[in-house]
């Protein structure tokens, strides 16, 4: 072969490799606009907000626009740093927002959660859930058995009534209910909250949540 026919040669497979890499380059800008264009259409996977909220403890407005449902522990730190913000965020939004509580006590981790999450049921049983939310994530540090009781007092339950329900664990089977149903959807951390079905698992801001509460409301 001639030096010319062989320096031709070499020209054309080098401008048909160059081609093939623009070709594979184009190629991948297009996957990953779509891959884009997917996560932004879609962005979360949600699951149905009925199971969610089935057998949560909810406040709110029933048929609100915004359903919030929270997978917490009450020794949980990152949860006790959410406290403030869901509160707030409730507080400004209750009349267009419904809240459900789900627990979620990872026992492991958090010694005390399981029984402090009982007595929350136990002073369900009495109508102050919401009392005693507010004690156990205002006294994390504060757990045992007998702090339970003490809070019990505090918020005007009827002492033996309440006892009773947490000494026998009454409501054990149902924290354990909520702690499988956790689990079977994937979560392995808390808090974890869903917004409509669709699941942020990180410690939120009260601007946070306001910012996607706005967005759901429009």
């Amino acid at each position: 072969m001639s030096k010319l026919k062989e320096m031709k040669k070499q020209k054309e497979q080098a401008e048909g490799g160059g081609m093939l890499y623009t070709i594979l380059a184009v190629l991948v800008v297009v996957a990953g606009i779509a891959v884009v264009a997917l996560f932004l259409l879609n962005p979360r996977p949600s699951i149905d907000l009925a199971k969610l909220e089935a057998g949560g403890q909810t406040r709110g407005n029933e048929n609100a626009k915004v359903s919030i449902v929270e997978f917490s522990d009450f020794q949980c730190p990152a949860c006790g740093q959410a406290y403030p913000a869901v509160e707030r965020a409730f507080s400004q939004y209750s009349d267009k927002v419904k809240f459900t509580y789900r627990h979620f006590p990872l026992s492991s981790l958090h010694p005390y959660a399981q029984k402090a999450a009982e007595a929350s049921e136990c002073a369900s049983e009495q109508r102050k859930f919401w009392e005693m939310y507010d004690k156990l994530f205002q006294n994390q540090q504060n757990l045992k058995i007998s702090d339970l009781k003490q809070y019990a007092t505090d918020i005007g339950l009827d002492s033996a009534q309440f006892n009773s329900c947490l000494d026998t664990g009454k409501y054990a089977s149902k924290v354990a209910s909520d702690y499988s149903f956790a689990l079977s959807i994937g979560l392995n951390s808390t808090p974890t909250f869903f917004i409509n079905g669709e699941k942020y698992a990180s410690v939120m801001s009260f601007d946070q949540l306001k910012a996607l509460i706005d967005a759901k409301l429009g």
